[in-house]
């Protein structure tokens, strides 16, 4: 008896897709499905609501993708889609390794239900997230790294991604009350005797924010991203100067 093919191994061995049958096709119910992701969050991506969106029945999407979780599966593959051919120079690997974070974080940041499909179905595995960080450790590939040095500071850097998205998410969710800014609510009910260090940030400006929202959650990306690369470089010299 055949033994049936996983959704990850359908992602692998997917061929580019044929002539549209009744104008149906993988790539176009794929699409489909993100743009529901896109608007309405993950929970709303269904058999029959991308299938309605496209004006077919549900049972003809069958034709194309085994099931739902297969479905996630090319929404996540084709969501973050190839990194860009230049992406990596080899020349620089400090800079090539930063461009390489913000055009990952961006792709997050355009489809922030990714991170859901995460925590689904484990560690990137489908094609395009390979191919990611297949680019993330080329960029390593000038440095004197060991192979595990260089696949946790990829991961690093990926934590951090993940974390610009989720707090970023929760922080678009929480409603202060009375309309205050976050610092300005805290200055006024935390007990400065039992939180003297946050008090001292929030009078400080230490979680002040702009009226560009945008601009603030790059310049707080930006920096923890370099004070990554900053730990990186450190063990970069520490192995050329041949340190354990």
């Amino acid at each position: 008896m055949e033994r049936a093919m996983s959704p990850l191994e359908a992602i692998w061995t997917a061929r580019p897709p044929a002539e549209a049958r009744e104008g149906l096709s993988l790539t176009r119910i794929v699409g489909a499905a993100i743009e529901v992701a896109d608007t309405d969050g993950l929970g709303a991506v269904s058999m029959s609501r991308v299938a309605k969106s496209l004006g077919f029945t549900t049972m003809s999407l069958y034709r194309h993708v085994a099931n739902k979780e297969e479905l996630i599966l090319h929404m996540q593959d084709a969501a973050v889609g190839p990194p860009p051919a230049d992406l990596v120079t080899g020349q620089d690997w400090r800079a090539d390794l930063g461009r390489w974070s913000w055009a990952a974080v961006r792709k997050l940041r355009d489809h922030p239900w990714i991170l859901q499909t995460l925590s689904m179905f484990g560690p990137p595995a489908t094609p395009n997230q390979l191919s990611w960080f297949e680019y993330g450790l080329r960029a390593l590939g000038p440095t004197p790294l060991g192979e595990n040095e260089k696949v946790s500071a990829i991961l690093l850097i990926q934590a951090h991604s993940f974390a610009d998205l989720t707090f970023h998410t929760a922080g678009s969710a929480t409603a202060v009350a009375d309309g205050d800014p976050y610092e300005t609510l805290f200055t006024r009910i935390i007990d400065p005797k039992r939180f003297p260090a946050l008090t001292a940030a929030f009078s400080g400006g230490g979680f002040a924010s702009t009226d560009n929202p945008e601009a603030d959650r790059d310049w707080l990306y930006e920096f923890g991203l370099q004070r990554i690369l900053d730990g990186v470089q450190v063990l970069v010299e520490q192995r050329r100067s041949g340190e354990s």
